[in-house]
């Protein structure tokens, strides 16, 4: 069977999506709200493939225009990765520091609110929004 051709999306979101705690869920769920809203636009890129170098991920990361990279807390962990393998980052949200949104820390994957949720979406989708005035 003959692999189908790959659509590299204009903007990749590196998040961190950890589901082990309230931040890392919340970066999960916002983005995956904003690839059901805008489609084949937007592609989640694979974290766990990027931080085990393998290197499809890699080299297909690498080709999208613009990496919008979500951390959940002050660990920082996807920027962190990305820029070990040397990957341009072309906006960072961090929302602990950008929306004071607390990391309470291991299993606590369903502890926030549904406008701490629409505050993580929101952001995401601002910067999308100012990428695409920029072009």
């Amino acid at each position: 069977m003959e692999e189908q051709k790959m659509k590299i999306p204009e903007i990749g979101l590196v998040i961190c999506n950890s589901g082990s705690s309230n931040t890392g869920a919340l970066t999960g769920t916002a983005a995956m709200k904003i690839v059901e809203e805008l489609g084949e636009k937007v592609g989640i890129c694979s974290l766990p493939a990027l931080v085990n170098n393998v290197p499809r991920q890699i080299n297909l990361v690498k080709k999208i225009p613009y990496l919008i990279v979500v951390d959940g807390c002050h660990n920082e962990c996807a920027k962190k990765i990305l820029e070990k393998i040397g990957i341009k980052i072309g906006a960072y949200i961090n929302i602990e520091y950008d929306l004071g949104i607390k990391k309470i820390g291991p299993f606590t994957t369903l502890q926030y609110s549904p406008s701490e949720a629409y505050s993580v979406y929101s952001l995401i989708l601002k910067r999308i929004k100012e990428r695409e005035l920029l072009k």
